[in-house]
């Protein structure tokens, strides 16, 4: 971790490749264990963007195996559950990392802009737990043979973050899926395009061709999405947990203040949050598997754990 802390920048462009440089080689090292956990792939809906890895524990740790969707960012345009080398073992690391935690790790890929816009990515990530759930069967494997389906769990990354708060936000889950969630945990989510208010959080191009205008993605990202939320609905809400990366870029560390802050008004009570000691933006979900900087997943198990 000295060297990411090294890294002076934190802006995305200027740290992705460094970050991946570093830690490239401790996955390496690491490369026959990552690729030792059972993973099966599975397709979730029509296209090639509609598939999903599924790990599994090696050993069941007794009891029901609960599960735990990750959705992975990348700006929108970007992002894949297999990516090229030297980057080949992201996301491979999560899922064996969180399998080896106990859980049925499950990592699906959505469809990107410019080929669709907003709110298609949070609808394919519902499509894909809905389908897990509609097919249990992909879950059971060797020794894994008593999934716990009323223990739900999922995690989001940056724009993944994004993804899923949309998701909830909008209410895109059937009641009956939605109320078997035991926790989200949401990761450095650029919850705003108000570039006004923190600064650049998406490239604004990118925000008009996939909201269809500024103002439109000023109006349904989450932080916006948060302030119009149905009071009925606010217990969907109780057991989030944010975090963030301490080296995330400054915009994304205003807007999660932001964020926890009007979470936590809704609720009347404080929105805990994890923060990633040293990390910056990229080796945050880099960082897993690799031997350093894994005491934030650590945390966000813990909270896993004792939320069940």
């Amino acid at each position: 971790m000295d060297k990411i802390a090294e890294l002076k920048d934190t802006e995305i462009s200027k740290i992705i490749f460094p970050t991946i440089g570093h830690f490239a080689p401790l996955l390496e090292e690491k490369r026959s264990l990552i690729l030792s956990t059972p993973r099966r792939t599975f397709k979730y809906g029509s296209t090639d963007r509609h598939k999903l890895d599924v790990y599994y524990p090696v050993e069941s740790a007794g009891g029901k195996t609960p599960i735990l969707f990750f959705v992975y960012g990348g700006g929108y345009t970007s992002g894949s559950r297999n990516l090229p080398a030297p980057a080949d073992l992201a996301y491979a690391n999560v899922g064996a990392y969180f399998s080896r935690q106990g859980f049925i790790t499950i990592i699906p890929d959505y469809r990107l802009s410019p080929e669709v816009t907003f709110p298609a990515p949070a609808v394919d990530v519902r499509d894909a737990i809905v389908w897990i759930t509609q097919n249990s069967h992909s879950l059971i494997h060797e020794n894994i043979t008593d999934v716990d389906l009323d223990s739900l769990f999922i995690i989001g990354h940056s724009a993944g973050a994004v993804n899923v708060a949309t998701m909830v936000l909008l209410s895109l889950l059937p009641e009956d899926i939605q109320s078997k969630f035991r926790g989200i945990v949401l990761i450095s989510g650029p919850y705003t395009c108000d570039m006004e208010a923190v600064g650049p959080t998406f490239d604004p191009e990118v925000a008009k061709q996939f909201f269809g205008s500024l103002e439109k993605a000023k109006e349904n990202t989450p932080l916006s999405l948060l302030e119009n939320f149905p009071k009925d609905r606010i217990p969907t809400l109780e057991r989030i947990l944010l975090a963030e990366s301490e080296r995330d870029p400054e915009p994304f560390l205003r807007v999660g203040g932001l964020f926890q802050g009007a979470l936590s008004t809704l609720l009347g009570k404080q929105v805990p949050k994890v923060t990633a000691a040293g990390h910056n933006h990229i080796s945050i979900t880099f960082a897993l598997m690799s031997g350093q900087g894994e005491r934030w997943a650590e945390e966000v198990v813990e909270w896993m754990k004792v939320v069940v």
